[in-house]
């Protein structure tokens, strides 16, 4: 009897345009789902608007924010109000602001999520992966490393951190393709949504020294000094705002929140550390009466649930390293991530109210870079990750639709 073939293998490749497409449209759904429980509306308004407050401030010719707002977190200095956050994402706020005092706060989130979303299938291509696992890497990179919770609103913790990610995408692309003066002034405004961003320079320069190695290096630095000018000007602007608000070029505020005022430790210690540590493999606890699994929200849960994307670059690590594949970035990319944890766990907190771990959020585009240059190119290795991805995907929606109907 004639075996019946249901699928010819090969019948159809899917082209370039189709894995936008779908990726992008993933996306969208996925929020839009998670919407549908959550209430939370592209359209919806934001009550934490700091970012908008400073904004129409600046552009009533004040730099703090005029008076108290007890539902934010206000930095205090000499008896003025301020944004303690990094002032980047009010730079993006400031046309808005101009006509309106209700910022599209949401909307703008969602709409830096579909470009970072669109960086990482660009991404996937540059490093010639088959375009069916750069659907599964792009979404994987949104899905599977605790980005749902932070990508859902528009309130300020969260918006500092969607820029931050879809600026450092954009950066990595930027340098992969050579375009220098992009590439930096893309990570500075990621610096000036959140900081430590600043640790990945070495990084940039190494990709984009990749793309001109029959140059020497005082030959190669002298050819782009032009790169300079753009991220120069961006982070002149953070200095010269932050001198006239705090009479330090380094200070965005949160030295003067009343919290870390208050804090014996200080905002950061390395005492800190062991405990934060440990939090990171911290498990949900069993409910002894419904039997289920409860996970926190205050601070961190096991990063390998929340997850499971930091997993898969382990696995490309792991085989990086037993090809002897790439040795600089198997050196480089786990030191500046190692820096990176362990500054974030000197801080007090690890993220207040939250669902996973989104401090370390900020890892993730430079370790799905590590993935595309580390990690094979076979199919087989992207079917073995597909279990991780359906845990950190299931897990990550349910938990985000939890944490925000609980807040």
């Amino acid at each position: 009897m004639a075996k019946i073939r249901l699928y010819s293998p090969g019948h159809y490749r899917l082209r370039d345009t189709d894995v936008y497409i779908i990726c992008t449209a993933c996306m969208i759904i996925v929020m839009l789902c998670i919407s549908c429980f959550t209430g939370l509306w592209p359209w919806t308004g934001n009550p934490y608007n700091s970012y908008t407050l400073q904004a129409k401030s600046w552009l009533e010719g004040r730099l703090d924010l005029g008076k108290d707002y007890p539902w934010l977190e206000l930095a205090i200095y000499q008896e003025k109000y301020y944004v303690s956050f990094p002032p980047f994402p009010s730079y993006v706020l400031l046309p808005f602001a101009f006509f309106t005092d209700q910022t599209p706060d949401f909307l703008i989130v969602w709409s830096f999520t579909l470009i970072g979303v669109i960086c990482a299938v660009r991404l996937c291509f540059l490093f010639d992966v088959s375009p069916v696992c750069a659907v599964f890497w792009s979404l994987f990179l949104y899905l599977g490393s605790g980005y749902l919770f932070i990508g859902q609103t528009g309130y300020v913790w969260f918006m500092a951190q969607v820029m931050a990610f879809s600026l450092s995408m954009l950066s990595l692309l930027c340098a992969v393709e050579n375009r220098g003066g992009f590439s930096l002034a893309f990570w500075a405004c990621a610096v000036g949504c959140r900081p430590f961003t600043i640790l990945y320079l070495p990084l940039l320069f190494y990709l984009l020294r990749q793309n001109e190695k029959d140059k020497s290096v005082p030959r190669w630095i002298y050819s782009h000094l032009i790169w300079a000018l753009a991220p120069t000007l961006i982070a002149a602007s953070y200095m010269i705002l932050n001198t006239l608000r705090f009479g330090n070029p380094v200070e965005f505020g949160h030295n003067y929140l009343p919290e870390f005022v208050r804090a014996e430790r200080g905002q950061f210690s390395l005492s800190y550390v062991p405990e934060h540590l440990l939090m990171l493999f911290r498990l949900p606890n069993a409910d002894p009466v419904s039997g289920k699994l409860v996970f926190q929200y205050i601070d961190t849960n096991a990063f390998f649930l929340i997850c499971p994307f930091s997993v898969s670059f382990l696995l490309a690590f792991v085989s990086a390293v037993r090809s002897h594949r790439n040795p600089i970035l198997c050196i480089m990319l786990p030191i500046l991530s190692i820096v990176h944890i362990l500054l974030t766990c000197m801080h007090r907190t690890l993220g207040g109210y939250q669902f996973g771990n989104r401090y370390f959020v900020d890892l993730m585009p430079f370790l799905f870079l590590g993935i595309l240059c580390l990690g094979p190119k076979s199919e087989r290795f992207t079917i073995f990750q597909l279990p991780l991805f359906m845990m950190g995907a299931v897990i990550n929606v349910i938990g985000t639709v939890t944490a925000y109907c609980s807040w």
